[in-house]
């Protein structure tokens, strides 16, 4: 089945010829989590170009306080609540909210806000293109580099584009950016390097720079840590250090380490009403894992192992739950 979707990618369909139906807005989410979900582990396009004429992009400069009024910035696209299928009618608590355009090689982008949550950075982006019908067909990749604090953010992240029409690209981005002092206000800044379309065949070449400050001293006055601190082990011996579950407005992520991995655990969610908690992004290795899911607001939870094999062709096996290992935590308390 893997070889039959691979012959796919490179296909190109004539649009005019099919009976396009519209995506419900459940079609819509299925799409957006499988996106999302192969490219977490990865950067969005790996060849970086390292061009031999220095670009005169401009550098945007924002610095954004607690005074900033917000409401009057106008944000092209999606919010970042559509993101993170945030249940909350607005995440403006948590914010900076940028509206700030630069423009490189006859292209705008503007940065349109960003959240700086636990061990991740949201970033809302538009990019103002020209289009052509064949342009459409394929999905649109920029690298996107973050520092903080002066320090290259090199940890992979996940998204992609959010809408592409002839006239912009709606562009969401989740950087993993580790451990950091929420408590303390952060210089920020992203370089959008290129747009490249998912074929390689097509690249807007330019360089975006955005410079700003933002703070997460509202989120982390509303983050909770659970420990779990529960291990288990493997039929090969592995073992599974399940340490914490970390609860934001933004999101949840539970934190565990598989050393000396040969197979891979990861966890869901399951709610008091046994539906399962979306789950959006993951990291998995000897450094350190976490699964993070969307946001969860209290009541009973079970958080349940599933382990991932391979056989001797390298070839995924069926997955098993773990139910011997599932833990129950009540976040009512």
């Amino acid at each position: 089945m893997k070889d039959l979707l691979k012959k796919f990618n490179d296909e190109k369909i004539d649009l005019d010829q099919l009976d396009v139906q519209p995506l419900t807005d459940l079609e819509k989410k299925v799409i957006k989590k499988r996106l999302k979900k192969k490219l977490m582990r990865r950067r969005s396009m790996p060849v970086k170009v390292i061009a031999s004429v220095a670009s005169l992009a401009l550098v945007s400069i924002i610095a954004v306080n607690s005074n900033f009024a917000l409401a009057d910035i106008p944000i092209i696209g999606a919010k970042l609540e559509a993101f993170v299928y945030s249940q909350q009618d607005s995440l403006t608590d948590y914010k900076t909210i940028l509206g700030e355009s630069v423009e490189d090689n006859g292209v705008k982008v503007t940065l349109n806000e960003v959240i700086l949550d636990d061990g991740q950075l949201l970033i809302s982006s538009t990019f103002h293109t020209k289009l052509n019908g064949d342009d459409l067909n394929y999905n649109w990749f920029s690298d996107i580099d973050v520092y903080i604090d002066g320090r290259k953010i090199e940890m992979g992240g996940g998204g992609g584009p959010e809408e592409i029409t002839e006239s912009y690209i709606h562009y969401f981005w989740s950087a993993d950016v580790g451990q950091l002092d929420l408590q303390k206000e952060k210089s920020i800044r992203i370089v959008f390097n290129d747009l490249r379309r998912s074929d390689r065949d097509e690249i807007i070449k330019g360089k975006w720079h955005f410079k700003f400050k933002a703070s997460a001293e509202k989120l982390f006055a509303n983050t909770k840590t659970v420990p779990i601190n529960q291990q288990f082990t493997l039929e090969n011996g592995q073992t599974i250090d399940v340490q914490s579950l970390v609860l934001t407005p933004i999101s949840s992520k539970i934190v565990y380490e598989m050393p000396n991995v040969s197979d891979y655990v990861y966890f869901k969610i399951e709610n008091e009403h046994g539906e399962e908690i979306q789950a959006t992004s993951a990291q998995y290795g000897d450094g350190g894992s976490y699964n993070r899911f969307v946001a969860i607001d209290g009541g009973k939870i079970k958080i349940i192992p599933v382990l991932e094999m391979r056989d001797l062709n390298n070839r995924y096996l069926p997955e098993q739950i773990l139910e011997h290992e599932v833990i129950e935590l009540d976040l009512s308390k």
